[in-house]
């Protein structure tokens, strides 16, 4: 991590440029009292006045719940998408215009003529897709989707029998790619569009873990619309159903396990936000049974581009205790977590971000700025892209009495004023 000088002053980055100063705009023009705007989404007024005048970061449980009450999409809150601030980030805003165009086309026949590529070079090129969206290379990502998409649009329509249903599961992992690419952007609408054409190939695949994989999708989807509670019970359904089959060695148990466990992390996370009064306890019993499936499968696992096993566990174990504003414990738990070379880059930087936010709800900007670059290091796209860096690097800078050189350049890079 670089060093350079440091100048008083100026140190809140365009204090009106965040989460919460949108918040309190909103907030204003929908004649709300801070009280009232509180309550509705159930929480504390004393966390709402720090979030809003910059004192404490917005957070997604919080930004989720104020945009519900507020009648508003989240992204009016984060400010997403960034405008672009370098020709890389042009570029992949221009590929989501043409993925958009594909996303519409979904289920008609292609114009094009010819002979469909082989289900062997079709998962070929889906694995592909997997491996950029693990390493979120967003610039890579685009450019393969809509043609990768394409060309599984036109097997759908060209294949029949079993070899559909493997061109619909491939489809449903493209269309899950596409959604990571959407979400990772800020471009929430698109997202939800894409859950929608993954939950369409996923009944037509064959395969019944693809659609609980459809669930755990669509449970983020009403998470982010503040719905916790019909997430939470889409969660329960879903685990319902795949509880029974869990038992035996067949030749697809520990995808059974990892599936399971899962919808276990998305139940936890959704109670972490869901402002209840046992959300605390709620969210580590999910956890708990997610743990059970890890220690199951015994190994890292990539079933259905969701990586599950005994590291992601831990990493979750951090997640959700910064979800629950729990610094000390998530700090704590982090030294459990050893990330391997092998787990997916989006993991282990994610792991770094929120280490961050837990740094800076102990008003401890050393080890938050230093955890943004690690996340940086790992995968710059990922962390550029995402809003809670930008809120976290926000809090950095008015917690420090001086505006250091490697603040500076940490939020040159992501093409925030100073």
């Amino acid at each position: 991590m670089g060093t350079g000088g440091s100048s008083e002053g100026d140190h809140d980055m365009d204090a009106q440029d965040t989460a919460g100063a949108r918040i309190a705009t909103f907030r204003r023009l929908r004649g709300m009292s801070q009280r009232e705007l509180a309550q509705k989404a159930a929480i504390s007024l004393s966390l709402l006045s720090k979030v809003e005048t910059g004192n404490r970061p917005a957070t997604p449980a919080v930004i989720s719940a104020t945009a519900r009450e507020l009648k508003i999409d989240i992204a009016q809150i984060t400010g997403q998408p960034f405008a672009p601030d370098t020709p890389t980030d042009a570029q992949v805003h221009e590929h989501v215009a043409v993925l958009r165009r594909e996303l519409a086309a979904y289920n008609l026949p292609p114009t094009a003529e010819g002979q469909p590529r082989s289900i062997e070079d079709l998962t070929a090129d889906v694995a592909k897709l997997a491996n950029l969206r693990h390493g979120v290379n967003l610039l890579k990502l685009g450019e393969h989707l809509p043609k990768t998409l394409e060309a599984l649009r036109f097997a759908a329509h060209a294949y029949e029998g079993s070899i559909r249903e493997q061109v619909y599961g491939l489809l449903a992992e493209g269309y899950a790619a596409a959604g990571q690419l959407a979400y990772k952007m800020g471009y929430i609408d698109l997202s939800a569009l894409t859950t929608d054409r993954y939950e369409w190939a996923a009944e037509r695949s064959g395969d019944p873990l693809c659609v609980h994989i459809g669930d755990y999708l669509r449970a983020g989807e009403l998470m982010m619309a503040g719905d916790t509670a019909s997430a939470a019970a889409l969660m329960d359904a879903s685990l319902g159903r795949l509880e029974p089959h869990l038992g035996g060695r067949g030749s697809n148990w520990q995808s059974k396990w990892a599936v399971w466990g899962n919808l276990h992390l998305k139940a936890a996370l959704v109670a972490a936000r869901s402002g209840r009064g046992d959300a605390e306890l709620s969210a580590w019993q999910y956890y708990e049974q997610a743990k059970t499936a890890a220690d199951e499968i015994g190994e890292d696992r990539d079933d259905y581009r969701l990586y599950f096993g005994p590291t992601n566990v831990r990493i979750w174990a951090v997640s959700l205790a910064v979800e629950l504003c729990d610094d000390a414990g998530a700090i704590g738990k982090a030294e459990d977590v050893h990330l391997p070379s092998s787990a997916p880059s989006e993991r282990r930087s994610h792991h770094w971000i929120d280490l961050a936010r837990a740094h800076v709800w102990r008003n401890d900007p050393g080890n938050a700025l230093q955890c943004l670059y690690e996340a940086r290091d790992i995968a710059p796209q990922h962390a550029r892209f995402h809003p809670q860096v930008r809120e976290t690097a926000q809090q950095v800078a008015r917690m420090e009495r001086q505006t250091t050189g490697t603040l500076r350049s940490f939020a040159s890079w992501l093409g925030m004023n100073d």
